[in-house]
């Protein structure tokens, strides 16, 4: 792999990019590209720290891990941890060679373990993390095998050629490993979160062992049980890739949503392993664009919102679906294709960034609903878009991603005074229903015929759609050149580390659009 030299060679290159605005706004921010080169063979995957902690009330500075880690895999057989501060590859680690099994490394995620925050009532706010953290457990999957490196009692140097946990048999997975995907549990007794790990495969699975998955070395005093539980994504007899699945936040109980080739997005019920709780077909787009027309909508990615209500797909077809999860089912709510301004071709991943809790310099916010409304979209046309999914889809306090997208103060002004306007077409709702109730039941004392009730009626019904919010719309795209194969987000920590997008692609770099920060 040419590692020793590899690793000398980590650094950024700058260029400036120009973004294109959509045709009904002037946002149009000045987004800053860094490239970050190493890999030897394209990257398949990244995965930021702040993956999970998006979908908690706690900030990144809580992390047991610092925001200016970024983990990566590639067809070159090596995972990398990246310290961007200091613009370098902290560890190279290379996945162990099988006979008759392939070497990529196709799945990365960070443990997600958190600091217990046990000085927050005694100290001040000041939540720095001491810049030398780089101790953190990450996992990784190359063919059909799951490792676990304990880089906080790593002693053999910049590269690790020998994983500290071999958790393949209690995956027992059978084909090549396409995500790792981290649970949301609560709290025990004790005040800990005993976190599952599942792994979703081409054979149309999801893998799940039984036991926790330790956040140390340390913590591991015996082997992982080989119990595991299996998802069926695929039915039986068909040649269904399952290629997403994910953990839903912020509900009781354990649930999946998985995805794959036979156009099917399902959601599981880990305890209740049997047979889906929900299924939805997802049908080919309408759409005049013809290259949609042609390519079946298989889902190539899932991602809950940070609330937990929302699941976006990436489709085949080259739009996006978004469907709510009413209890144990899902229901679709939405499409965003080509026709609302969206993708050529298909939607090879999609990403909630969650940037708002920390770009809100002036008043953060600390409701993970907030953030339900921003989208970021990677489709095969090699462009990167940010959706707001607007009011009508995005129930509750979701706020209009201009409030808090930086680098445009002009149109933030703008998006607050149409929060004000949209708080006075409450009311004016509000008022406008008790007036037509008070109409009707005098109407009712007067003896009106039905049919004069029926136009009065209909004229509520035109007032109250006049009345609705917009509907989803692009608010900027940025043209990458490259078809993505991955992107992952993480929200600004501090004026060196603002809110920013990575993209994994076709090439051996990994490119990073970061926002202005104000």
């Amino acid at each position: 792999h040419g590692i020793c030299r590899c690793h000398g060679r980590q650094h950024y290159s700058l260029v400036h990019l120009t973004t294109m605005a959509s045709a009904d706004t002037s946002y149009s921010p000045k987004v800053q590209k860094r490239t970050l080169k190493g890999h030897r063979q394209p990257v398949l995957c990244i995965s930021h720290p702040g993956d999970h902690a998006k979908y908690s009330s706690i900030t990144d500075a809580h992390l047991q891990h610092h925001p200016s880690l970024l983990l990566s895999g590639s067809e070159d057989g090596t995972a990398r941890l990246w310290d961007l501060r200091t613009r370098k590859a902290a560890y190279c680690i290379v996945a162990p060679v099988i006979e008759n099994e392939p070497n990529d490394v196709t799945a990365v995620a960070f443990h997600p373990s958190i600091i217990e925050d046990r000085q927050s009532s005694d100290e001040s706010a000041d939540t720095t993390i001491s810049t030398s953290r780089l101790d953190c457990m990450v996992y990784a999957s190359s063919g059909t095998n799951v490792y676990g490196y304990d880089l906080r009692t790593c002693t053999s140097g910049p590269i690790i050629k020998t994983p500290h946990l071999d958790l393949s048999s209690s995956f027992q997975c059978l084909d090549e490993i396409n995500q790792l995907s981290f649970s949301f549990p609560k709290r025990n007794k004790d005040g800990c979160r005993n976190y599952q790990l599942a792994a979703v495969d081409d054979c149309g699975e999801v893998h799940i062992p039984s036991e926790c998955i330790p956040q140390s070395i340390v913590s591991q005093q015996s082997p992982i049980s080989s119990k595991h539980t299996v998802l069926h994504h695929a039915e039986p007899g068909s040649h269904t890739i399952a290629s997403s699945a994910v953990f839903r936040p912020r509900v009781n109980g354990m649930y999946v949503a998985s995805g794959g080739t036979d156009c099917m997005v399902k959601l599981f019920d880990v305890t209740k392993p049997k047979r889906a709780t929900s299924s939805i077909h997802v049908k080919p787009a309408e759409s005049e664009n013809t290259t949609q027309l042609c390519n079946p909508p298989f889902i190539h990615s899932l991602q809950w919102s940070p609330s937990g209500r929302l699941l976006a797909a990436g489709v085949g077809d080259g739009s996006c679906v978004i469907l709510r999860g009413e209890g144990n089912r899902l229901v679709e709510i939405g499409r965003l294709g080509y026709d609302e301004g969206g993708h050529g071709s298909a939607v090879a991943a999609v990403c909630f960034p969650g940037f708002g809790s920390s770009a809100l310099t002036t008043k953060p916010t600390n409701s993970v609903e907030a953030e339900d409304r921003l989208l970021i979209s990677a489709g095969n046309d090699s462009k990167i878009l940010f959706w707001d999914l607007g009011g009508n889809m995005v129930d509750g306090d979701a706020l209009d991603p201009l409030r808090y997208l930086g680098g445009c103060s002009d149109v933030n002004t703008q998006a607050k005074e149409k929060d004000n306007e949209l708080k006075d077409t409450t009311e004016a709702m509000k008022s406008a229903t008790i007036s037509s109730k008070k109409s009707k039941s005098k109407n009712k004392k007067k003896g009106k015929t039905n049919n004069q009730h029926k136009a009065a009626s209909t004229d509520d019904d035109l007032f109250m759609n006049d009345l609705l919010p917009s509907p989803p719309k692009v608010l900027f795209q940025i043209p990458h050149h490259h078809k993505p194969n991955w992107i992952t987000c993480s929200r600004a920590s501090s004026d060196a580390l603002p809110s920013s997008v990575f993209v994994a692609d076709t090439t051996n770099d990994i490119s990073i659009y970061s926002l202005p920060t104000s």
